[in-house]
């Protein structure tokens, strides 16, 4: 989680798998408040495609649903990140916070001045899955932010 010069990450991931072996990653950069946003079909039983994404981002914090039985002979994207990313704190959110069609929105309404330039009116049923780990990485964010301020008041009021 740090690179050679000792800063610490500053992604956040979302992730969220189907039934097709399909995959959707939103990573949430808070230092540049920009989101990478990834979609495709996990090609390995061992789920290469997504430790090489999650290698490259290197998160500080992975957001999945709560835990199911993978396909046959699948690991799960939640086990994946037990496995081998024990080191990332692991936040389980419920899977209605993995909503496509918030995503969609909250993308359109923080991202663009042109909503129609991102070409989701388009494209987002195909992409479903990344604009639901786009949800949910926003809204820890958002949850995130908001349970700071509570704890900053609290600490003034104490004070």
């Amino acid at each position: 989680m740090e690179d050679d010069g000792g800063e610490r990450s500053s992604f956040v991931i979302g992730l969220i798998e189907n039934r097709a072996k399909e995959v959707g990653m939103a990573a949430f950069d808070l230092r540049s408040a920009s989101l990478h946003l990834s979609q495709y079909i996990e090609t390995s039983i061992s789920y290469q495609n997504t430790k090489t994404l999650l290698h490259f981002y290197d998160p500080m914090v992975i957001i999945v649903p709560p835990n199911k039985l993978a396909p046959e002979a699948m690991v799960g994207v939640s086990e994946l990140v037990d496995r081998f990313y024990a080191s990332v704190k692991k936040f389980v959110m419920a899977r209605g916070c993995f909503d496509d069609t918030k995503g969609a929105m909250l993308i359109k309404n923080l991202a663009a001045r042109e909503p129609s330039a991102l070409g989701l009116d388009t494209y987002y049923k195909q992409y479903y899955l990344c604009l639901a780990s786009a949800s949910a990485a926003i809204k820890w964010y958002f949850q995130s932010l908001n349970y700071l301020f509570e704890t900053l008041v609290v600490l003034r009021l104490v004070w």
